[in-house]
């Protein structure tokens, strides 16, 4: 689980976590594919979604990285159908600029 922490937060520094098990790192940015969906997050929906969005990223003849992060924002007693879910893989950088391409969902 992690949290993420807006910039102007970042900038000033983060709260000291009340536990020596809860570490605190800095994540790098980057460009991202991302598929939102609702739903009880679990191994088989979360595959299921990596899945295509792993087919979308081969249409748009880009490269993911090999390891996907699932996103929740809901809290456990939020139901199903309005929890609001993401799974998110890192883009590769295209080794020329000439690569790079904008993408949408139309």
């Amino acid at each position: 689980m992690g949290f993420v922490m807006p910039k102007e937060v970042a900038v000033e520094g983060v709260p000291d976590p009340k536990s020596d098990g809860v570490p605190v790192r800095k994540r790098d940015g980057g460009r991202f594919a991302v598929i939102r969906f609702s739903g009880q997050m679990d191994s088989k929906l979360s595959k299921k979604q990596e899945a295509k969005l792993r087919q979308w990223i081969m249409a748009c003849g880009l490269e993911g990285e090999t390891k996907a992060e699932a996103a929740g924002y809901a809290p456990q007693s939020t139901p199903g159908p309005l929890r609001r879910n993401e799974t998110l893989i890192r883009l590769k950088q295209p080794s020329d600029e000439s690569q790079t391409k904008q993408v949408s969902d139309e």
